[in-house]
């Protein structure tokens, strides 16, 4: 057959990406017909070099078929280290200087351009090699425009250079076809992808740039593949916008169009448009580009619903799905209606959807229960109805997870009022009945769980019950575990005290948190301080303070100075306002005055009757955030009123 070996110099149809194999290498040492044993990089390298050896030595290339150095720079390229392509550059320098380069055909120039591209001074060796293939006026081909797309492409810095030697390929007999302007598209996705989510706005300018480049030099010959690439790169460099008015062209331009580059552009859209919009576009791909969307692109539609709350066009969509199966629904597409009837406050279109899924055998997981679970909780549905799910899942076998525990505790207590929770016998150790049915099913208390017990304990008015929850949980977490309580569960326990109106106990929690090794910062104090001021009582906000401050290592800082700052300033309690900036702003690391501060501080004054202080409070506020400019406006307003 044509796809083997035939002797000599000639190699087969199925080795066209390499270049071909010579025939003296490829096919010796094996049986006639035989598979060509693939080189593994080790022997590629060392064979490389012996006849980069060979070739340096007496007699240079004379003995040496020019074909055979293709094959090895061939093996090089295909073993892709940066130790191959060394070897290769070996290698091709003593094919030069030995003459034998002189006799290469566009074969032996791919592999070569192929091989030498890795490492740092791929890039430089990448141009010698093609300078090398125009001044021998080697006609390139469509092969030669890939590898020179893959070496000189790094990054989207390298598309401008790319771009003109590739114009320079094709204005030497190569076409430029789609697949090498993705080539430079994929560079760019890579450096965003490289560069992550906090990505600079220069590299993003630079990246958007280069693919807006690629995608008007490639106009007339651009694919689904090259769209889809384009509107990618725009949508991560944070060009939303940019990205849904490139894929709008192309359609205009009857660009070609696949279900991949549709869910793409869905996906994209979904950022900037409502739901409306999208089912329209898919639509419009069914109609009149004859597209058949997949279930990636309903979902995606669906997950739109649900974020602008359309939950009647969640369902007809999903009923669709369901009755023709085109696309067929999973279950992702089952979450995302659920999730759109909960938004919407509609748990009972929601069990709907959940048992139509499960009439039509749609699978079910841990995240459908969940947002079913969820969906419930933001609803008035019964306690039972919540318990029921999670009963139905463990029959069926699905998983469950923390979540699913603490989106049932909330579930099963949020339609119940704190009188009801209190005067329902057994409902508390309902709750406790549910966080051991997790540890059963080796789901250990996470910080979400507790969090949730804690406010069902608070809900029923039984706060001594949530502390010893808390201290309990605390005393026996093994060091082997995950932590079971976090800063959030100080919050929730001093939030249930300060409510209940017990400031002392609302501060014990801070202790009791110190005493147990859990940490909490400067939000948690600011929160006590903000309660006891909540609260009417400023005395109490400022030993909470002083307590955070001198005996918990906390602060100060801007927020917890501010936070009793308005406890200050509501009182008219100035010389407190003075002592407390005097102590712990000026001249401190930790805290830095800002606006908030300055208003609050001067407010002191005002509303304590001390209008001429209230004025040099002002003018110390802003030297202590150092705005001159402020200052000085304010000086001269000043001024101008008292000529006035």
């Amino acid at each position: 057959g044509r796809g083997r070996g035939r002797g000599r110099g000639r190699g087969g149809k199925a080795d066209r990406d390499r270049g071909g194999r010579s025939g003296s290498e490829g096919s010796r040492g094996r049986r006639r017909g035989a598979p060509a044993r693939r080189m593994d990089a080790d022997e590629a390298i060392e064979r490389a070099l012996a006849l980069a050896t060979t070739l340096g030595g007496d007699g240079g290339g004379d003995d040496v078929d020019m074909r055979l150095v293709g094959q090895l720079l061939a093996d090089c390229k295909d073993a892709r280290t940066e130790a191959a392509s060394e070897a290769a550059w070996s290698l091709y320098q003593a094919a030069v200087v030995a003459g034998t380069a002189a006799e290469f055909n566009i074969r032996q120039y791919n592999f070569a351009l192929g091989a030498v591209q890795r490492g740092a001074a791929g890039e430089e060796r990448v141009r010698t090699v093609w300078d090398a293939l125009v001044a021998a006026a080697v006609p390139p081909n469509a092969v030669t425009l890939s590898q020179l797309a893959h070496g000189l492409c790094k990054g989207a810095k390298d598309v401008p250079s790319t771009l003109a030697a590739l114009r320079e390929c094709a204005s030497r007999g190569a076409a430029v076809d789609a697949y090498v302007l993705n080539i430079l598209l994929n560079a760019c996705l890579r450096e965003l992808l490289n560069a992550g989510p906090d990505a600079s706005s220069d590299v993003k300018a630079v990246v958007k740039e280069s693919a807006l480049a690629v995608w008007e030099a490639g106009k007339g010959i651009h694919n689904e593949r090259t769209l889809t690439s384009t509107i990618k790169v725009l949508a991560d460099a944070g060009d939303a916008v940019g990205a849904v008015r490139t894929f709008r062209a192309a359609w205009e331009d009857e660009t070609p169009l696949d279900v991949d580059a549709l869910a793409t552009a869905l996906r994209i859209f979904a950022v900037t448009e409502p739901a409306a919009v999208l089912i329209g576009v898919m639509n419009m791909a069914q109609e009149q580009r004859g597209l058949e969307p997949n279930t990636m692109c309903a979902n995606i539609v669906l997950a739109a619903c649900s974020k602008d709350g359309e939950f009647s066009t969640a369902l007809t969509l999903w009923r669709h799905m369901l009755e023709r199966r085109t696309p067929p629904p999973d279950k992702a597409s089952l979450a995302s209606v659920i999730l759109a009837c909960g938004r919407a406050g509609r748990v009972d279109l929601a069990l709907d959807a959940f048992e139509e899924g499960k009439n039509k055998g749609v699978e079910c997981d841990t995240v459908t229960v969940n947002v079913l679970l969820e969906a419930c909780a933001k609803s008035d549905a019964p306690p039972g109805e919540a318990l029921g799910i999670l009963m139905d899942a463990i029959e069926s076998r699905i998983p469950v997870d923390a979540l699913t525990i603490s989106s049932l505790l909330t579930a099963y207590y949020s339609s119940q009022t704190p009188t009801s929770l209190a005067n329902t016998p057994g409902a508390l150790d309902q709750a406790f009945a549910i966080v051991e049915l997790g540890r059963f099913m080796s789901v250990e208390p996470t910080p979400r769980v507790t969090n949730a017990l804690l406010r069902v304990c608070i809900a029923a008015g039984d706060l001594p019950r949530a502390s010893r929850t808390f201290e309990e949980t605390v005393a026996t977490q093994r060091d082997d575990q995950p932590p079971a309580v976090d800063e959030r569960s100080i919050r929730v326990l001093m939030d249930g005290y300060a409510a209940a109106g017990d400031l002392a106990g609302a501060a014990r929690v801070l202790r009791d948190a110190e005493c147990l090794g859990v940490e909490f910062g400067d939000g948690t104090a600011a929160a006590l301080i903000r309660a006891c001021i909540d609260a009417g009582d400023v005395e109490s906000a400022m030993r909470a303070y002083e307590s955070c401050v001198n005996h918990h290592g906390v602060g100060p800082t801007t927020r917890m100075v501010n936070a009793l700052l308005v406890g200050l300033a509501r009182s008219g309690s100035w010389r407190e306002a003075i002592r407390l900036v005097s102590d712990d702003v000026i001249g401190s690391e930790t805290c830095e005055a800002d606006d908030e501060t300055v208003r609050l501080f001067s407010s002191a004054f005002e509303i304590g009757g001390e209008e001429e202080q209230a004025e040099v409070a002002k003018q110390m506020g802003m030297w202590l955030t150092g705005s001159d400019d402020a200052l000085i406006a304010h000086l001269l307003e000043r001024d101008s009123d008292e000529e006035s």
